[in-house]
């Protein structure tokens, strides 16, 4: 259990260690106050029932004459301790929500800060449910269980030194008889859970890849054939996940069942010790009422440990997980150094291959002007995106370097290197949401007349401003009333008003019309030529664009044209 602890606390964000001691310190807060409440309730109840009796559990002389004023103290102070409860536990809750939108975050910034190739290969459904559902299972599971694994296993134990303060032998009888029940239930759940932990992960990744298959097909699988085959496909990873998930719901709910049992076999203790020893050692009353009270803490306190211990065990597979890629990320050394770019990209000596292939670049040796509008052609398969990707730091060259005037771009200084550059494909990136945000993101201080202009630059003003609500119109992924050659113009624009000092277009015209393409690029290098932006271009019908470029590199011959 230490090492788990230990695996635990090592990913716990810096930003979060100091307000994790305060969580744990208001969990020790709340242990005491369940404490004090029991040692509240003894004398109160021995008093009620036999007042005799009730003065060896009351420190205080003047409440040992006075039970309402006994009464009045218990009953104020359960108000204010459950008032005080219910504060602490909004804000654990709040806290514990937000360490999962941060582990969230973390995840995300592995795969959108860690290597292209790697990301391409990885499944979407894999990227959601661990971007999502593994960040929020394991706070809720792994985390906040091991809060209550802690809080109520300390209260128990204090619960049982108190019972074995005052009757020793029962007490000791009742918790071997309890951890033998106990054992016994953890080992009948144990094979179960293991095995839900082995392919829950799996499982999650297929559903959600399902469900998406179905929902990208929207239009192709209106057949019954295939609409048939791909409901059913995901019908069957659905009830798998759902199976699994009726089993480890099961399991928390006969907590409950599993709880009676223990109540049943308390009583039946108790009521065997009472009828043997009661007569000869004890006082009944007494006795029932210290039990009683005990037993009011400690079966609501199993119950919540025996739930805990199940989420712990059920969701272990998340830690794995959150181990492994936030491992990754603590790895990576970025410099808060500013790049400025002034004078020129060198690429030397570039070489790369994917896995096992031939060498696709070989020995490549160029150089990049600032302000330089720079087109790359070559036959289909000759690395021309790949070229583009290794310039833009996406992926790493086998060999070679990047120099920006002079600095190596390298992991370290990378990140920095990204905020020099807008890349736009030949696939537009459009968000759900309106035209006028997939335009500025979240800058509130845009310029309308100027986000007009661009717009109208680009023979897309009157477009936009037909439709129902203008530029405030909703478009979702789909981008819905606009076509493919809009759109592309729509990031275009997004990428002129974010001015860049790099600015690739990887065939991020190739919707358009020749003739609207050539006005497109005229405009956005007459457009840029303020900033001084490099542009670098990979199209069809290069040669059209002669009075346009500056320069020209054929990666057919790696030579400059």
């Amino acid at each position: 259990m230490s090492i788990f602890l230990k695996r635990v606390n090592a990913i716990i964000p810096n930003s979060y260690r100091k307000t994790i001691v305060f969580f744990f310190l208001l969990s020790i807060l709340l242990l005491i106050l369940d404490i004090f409440s029991v040692f509240l309730l003894i004398p109160l109840i021995v008093s009620l029932i036999d007042t005799t009796q009730a003065t060896q559990f009351i420190p205080i002389d003047f409440l040992k004459d006075n039970t309402y004023a006994l009464l009045t103290i218990v009953f104020v102070f359960f108000i204010l301790k459950n008032y005080l409860s219910i504060k602490i536990n909004n804000y654990q809750s709040k806290v514990a929500y937000q360490l999962g939108s941060e582990y969230s975050v973390l995840l995300s910034k592995h795969y959108l800060l860690g290597n292209y190739l790697s990301f391409k290969k990885q499944k979407t459904s894999s990227i959601v449910k661990e971007v999502i559902f593994i960040a929020n299972e394991f706070v809720n599971n792994v985390a906040l269980g091991i809060i209550t694994l802690f809080s109520e296993l300390s209260l128990l134990i204090i619960v049982i030194s108190i019972g074995l303060y005052f009757y020793f032998k029962i007490s000791l009888l009742i918790i071997i008889v309890l951890t033998i029940i106990t054992i016994s239930i953890r080992l009948y759940n144990k094979k179960v859970i293991e095995d839900i932990n082995k392919t829950r992960s799996k499982d999650y990744d297929d559903n959600i890849s399902n469900l998406t298959n179905l929902l990208n097909g929207y239009i192709s699988i209106k057949s019954p054939e295939l609409l048939n085959h791909f409901l059913e496909t995901f019908s069957k990873s659905n009830r798998k996940l759902n199976t699994n998930y009726a089993v480890l719901n099961a399991k928390k709910l006969n907590t409950s069942r599993q709880t009676e049992i223990i109540i049943v076999t308390l009583i039946c203790l108790i009521f065997l010790y009472l009828n043997v020893v009661s007569s000869k050692e004890i006082n009944a009353v007494v006795f029932l009422s210290v039990f009683g009270t005990l037993l009011f803490k400690a079966i609501p306190s199993l119950n919540r440990l025996n739930i805990a211990l199940t989420n712990i065990n059920a969701h272990k597979y998340t830690l794995d997980i959150l181990e492994q890629k936030l491992s990754i990320i603590s790895k990576k050394k970025t410099t808060t150094t500013t790049i400025a770019f002034d004078k020129t990209i060198v690429l030397k000596n570039i070489s790369f291959s994917y896995e096992n292939d031939n060498k696709l670049l070989t020995s490549i040796n160029l150089t990049l002007n600032k302000g330089d509008f720079i087109t790359i052609e070559g036959d289909s398969g000759k690395g021309k995106t790949t070229l583009l990707n290794i310039i833009s730091k996406l992926i790493d060259a086998d060999s070679g370097q990047i120099l920006l005037d002079n600095i190596e771009i390298t992991d370290d200084n990378k990140h920095n290197y990204f905020s020099l550059i807008t890349y736009l494909t030949q696939r537009p990136f459009i968000f759900e949401g309106t035209i006028l945000q997939n335009l500025i993101l979240d800058d509130v201080s845009h310029n309308q007349n100027e986000i007009k202009y661009i717009l109208n630059k680009l023979e897309i003003l009157d477009v936009i401003e037909s439709l129902p609500n203008g530029i405030n119109h909703f478009i979702g992924v789909q981008g819905s009333n606009l076509s493919g050659g809009q759109l592309q113009r729509l990031c275009i624009a997004r990428a002129l008003l974010y001015k860049p000092e790099i600015l690739i277009l990887d065939e991020a015209t190739n919707n358009l019309d020749r003739d609207i393409e050539l006005k497109t690029l005229a405009f956005i290098k007459e457009y840029t030529s303020e900033n001084n932006t490099t542009i670098i271009l990979v199209s069809h019908h290069l040669n059209e664009k002669q009075n346009i470029q500056t320069t020209r590199f054929n990666l057919n011959t790696h030579h400059e044209v």
